[in-house]
């Protein structure tokens, strides 16, 4: 059980950081025009805000991996 929860917890990290990531890079964007940034200086954050989504995908596919299996492992024990 101690890897499926080292499993949940690295998935979790994961999305959380990127969550932040992702919303510091929103902020960015935002605050550019009142900067007086240009539109390539936005590229940076909107590559940011891809990678930190992708990346957010990738942990959320963990956590459903290691619910299937949990589901599985349950369910064998069930019958």
């Amino acid at each position: 059980m101690d890897k499926i929860t080292g499993i949940n917890t690295t998935a979790l990290d994961g999305i959380q950081t990127n969550l932040r990531k992702l919303h510091e890079a929103a902020h960015q964007i935002a605050a550019a025009p009142a900067q007086g940034a240009g539109p390539v200086e936005v590229v940076e954050p909107l590559v940011e805000m891809i990678e930190a989504q992708h990346a957010i995908e990738a942990s959320a596919v963990v956590l459903r991996r290691v619910n299937d299996t949990l589901d599985s492992v349950l369910e064998a024990l069930r019958s």
